[in-house]
């Protein structure tokens, strides 16, 4: 059984510290609070819309006619009496009320395929839509609440390292003072040290502002209070062997990828709709007429029409969209800079593939370095401060030691964190970056034996 890779990707989704802010309750808060995505999904919505509109084209044409008139007539004749030759006039005078219903119905029967491929067009525009909206919770929203959780984070392991440096610091000016009293060590030697110590006390106050910084750019976008127990447990999921398998997969579930292969392929689609407008069109229309007339006495009379009219078309303009020769060279120049952006797309994805999997192959190995350096630094802090008190430390060499283990440690941290990010990265490539997924138990390692 091959040997399984797994990424210890560090968040507080799986921990259940009611005190810690969890990056699972940092993402949701950002999905509450981010507007740019809640406009994503508006757009997506609208793409849906689109697709259910085109759909339904394939229905007939229906439409009903109400028509109605009054008519008066009169006719004034003038005749001569034969027997008193006398001319007599007359007046005659009708009315006639007309009522005329009209149902049409008209269905297209073949329009050059333009419809079928117009509407397979909106089909791949709302695939792309759907896409472009996990690319954009995962590249945009998720990875930025993830950069300012582990800027809070990274910016609460240095206020912890710059507040041992100073209580170490403390420590030894205390023993040189006592030493001073006992005439060990010089005024000079107490008096760098107290530098050194005040020194500390700075670097402390900028690590806290440093942090009160990135607490407030993780509220802006999480819209939750930043508190000081962030946690950063691990989240295990199955590493690919090597770089070629994660581009492999990467390929086919990447939603950058997915998203611009969909848009060409819509582009594609609209191209063809537009040829399709140069070819004959054959439409049935069917027409039900009822005729009512009413004068001295009323009649009705049913009319029935059907006919099947086939359009050449020769040259058609539009004044909105050009004549159909141009739409047709548009939508190619459409189609062939879909095929670019999709082919850049892709060499774009690779790319961030090999720097990903050698970031998270560099960040594990630091990791490591930095956890042994750490060690080796504490140890040599605690044997300083022992030899402190004895006085066979100078300041000097005291304050080498501790700033050598306050830059392990935070060396540590940073590696740990670009770990995290190196991984979420990886994640999103392989197209499973978002909330649910990471929370989904396909993510986490199975047990041998199952």
């Amino acid at each position: 059984m091959k040997k399984k890779h797994f990424l210890f990707f560090t968040s507080a989704m799986f921990l259940f510290d009611c005190n810690a802010v969890t990056f699972e309750e940092a993402v949701i808060g950002a999905y509450n609070n981010n507007k740019k995505w809640l406009s994503a999904q508006i757009e997506k919505k609208i793409q849906d819309e689109k697709l259910i509109s085109k759909k339904m084209t394939f229905l007939p044409s229906i439409e009903g006619q109400l028509r109605t008139s009054r008519t008066k007539s009169e006719i004034s004749k003038t005749e001569g009496n034969p027997t008193t030759q006398e001319k007599v006039h007359s007046r005659d005078s009708s009315k006639q009320t007309n009522t005329e219903l009209v149902l049409n119905v008209k269905q297209n029967l073949f329009n050059g395929f333009s419809t079928i491929n117009s509407t397979r067009a909106q089909e791949n525009r709302t695939n792309a839509a759907f896409h472009g909206l996990k690319q954009y919770e995962q590249e945009k929203l998720i990875a930025e609440v993830l950069k300012a959780y582990l800027g809070v984070w990274i910016s609460l392991q240095k206020v912890t390292a710059y507040r041992e440096k100073e209580n170490n610091l403390h420590k030894s000016l205390e023993a040189m003072k006592n030493m001073l009293l006992a005439g060990t060590k010089t005024r000079a030697q107490v008096a760098e040290m107290n530098a050194n110590y005040q020194k500390a006390i700075y670097e402390r106050i900028a690590a806290e502002t440093e942090l009160s910084t990135e607490k407030s750019e993780f509220e802006k976008l999480t819209g939750i209070k930043a508190e000081n127990n962030f946690k950063l447990p691990d989240l295990n999921f199955e590493m690919p062997e090597n770089a070629e398998k994660l581009i492999a997969i990467a390929m086919s579930k990447n939603h950058s990828i997915l998203n611009s292969r969909f848009t060409e392929d819509a582009a594609q689609n609209e191209l063809n709709s537009a040829r399709g407008a140069l070819s004959p069109s054959c439409d049935l229309a069917v027409s039900a007429a009822r005729s009512l007339k009413k004068q001295r006495y009323n009649n009705s009379q049913n009319e029935y029409t059907a006919s099947l009219n086939v359009t050449i078309p020769i040259f058609h303009n539009d004044g909105s969209n050009g004549n159909s020769y141009s739409a047709i060279k548009m939508a190619d120049q459409t189609a062939l800079k879909a095929k670019i952006d999709k082919e850049d797309t892709i060499l774009d994805i690779k790319k961030q593939c090999i720097d990903n999997w050698n970031k998270s192959v560099s960040a594990e190995a630091q990791i490591k370095a930095s956890r042994e350096g750490v060690r080796s630094a504490e140890l040599t802090s605690e044997s300083n401060q022992e030899e402190s008190i004895m006085g066979t430390k100078s300041s000097t060499e005291i304050l080498s030691a501790e700033n050598n283990l306050l830059d392990t440690r935070i060396d540590y941290a940073k590696a740990r964190a670009q770990k995290v990010l190196a991984c979420y990265g990886i994640l999103v490539l392989c197209g499973a970056g978002d909330l649910n997924s990471l929370l989904c138990k396909n993510h986490r390692p199975k047990r041998r034996g199952k």
